[in-house]
């Protein structure tokens, strides 16, 4: 059976936002004020939560204490004295922090591993890159060394005259060297018999190297090696120029 209601006259200071001012007009002071306890309970979850403080009605309100809820909800509450300051925050769990530092560490060595994984793929990587651009330059310079074979063994006797060609550059851009003993045959040629060498040369390089623009000399192997020519092939548009003269 419920506790017979009665009602009980005290003081209280500020006893709650709904029965003093609030904002500018909080005040400080003692109030007459009329209680109603009727053995109210409190329940959470089903269950009942304890107090020593009897929960009571005042004015239609009910009131609790706080800190008997806060412990309800794993909260600390701190009351402040000198400033009337109730402070209310989460409850340190001794067992809980433990827990979360664990799982931190153990973050933390996860992160770690991962970190060192991430390094070693960078790395793993970088390497494939290295081999690759290796492969492909090697093929480059196997292409490249095949093609001079070719073009000396199509023109290495041009026009009945000896003609020693060599390559070197990479596959977007290609050096040729014509070499000829001028002291021997330059009576036998004239500047139609170059102009034809190179264009042959130059088209020739672009069935291999279609992308490759080409600069080349032709010099005289009896004077150090003094050039001679000049030509140049723009692969943009297949134009071939001889002493800058265009003649394809």
């Amino acid at each position: 059976m419920f506790k017979k209601q009665y009602l009980a006259v005290f003081s209280a200071v500020v006893l709650a936002t709904s029965l003093l001012p609030t904002g500018s007009q909080a005040a400080t002071g003692t109030k007459n004020l009329q209680a109603k306890y009727n053995n109210i309970k409190v329940l959470y979850n089903g269950a009942t939560v304890p107090t020593t403080i009897e929960p009571f009605i005042v004015n239609g309100t009910t009131y609790i204490p706080l800190r008997m809820m806060a412990g309800v909800f794993n909260k600390e509450v701190e009351w402040n004295g000198t400033s009337y300051t109730i402070t209310v925050k989460d409850q340190a769990d001794a067992q809980h922090a433990a827990e979360l530092s664990a799982r931190d560490a153990q973050i933390r060595t996860l992160q770690s591993k991962i970190d060192t994984l991430n390094q070693q793929i960078s790395d793993l990587e970088d390497d494939l890159d290295d081999a690759k651009n290796k492969d492909d330059d090697d093929d480059v310079d196997d292409r490249m060394d095949d093609l001079e074979d070719a073009l000396n063994d199509d023109y290495g006797d041009f026009r009945g005259v000896e003609w020693d060609i060599t390559l070197s550059g990479d596959e977007d851009d290609i050096d040729v060297e014509i070499a000829l003993d001028f002291d021997e045959y330059e009576d036998e040629l004239d500047q139609s018999d170059f102009e034809d060498l190179v264009e042959n040369v130059i088209e020739d390089i672009w069935d291999e190297f279609e992308d490759a623009d080409v600069t080349g000399e032709i010099v005289d192997s009896s004077n150090n090696d003094k050039t001679e020519y000049d030509f140049d092939g723009d692969a943009s548009d297949e134009e071939i120029s001889f002493e800058d003269d265009v003649i394809n």
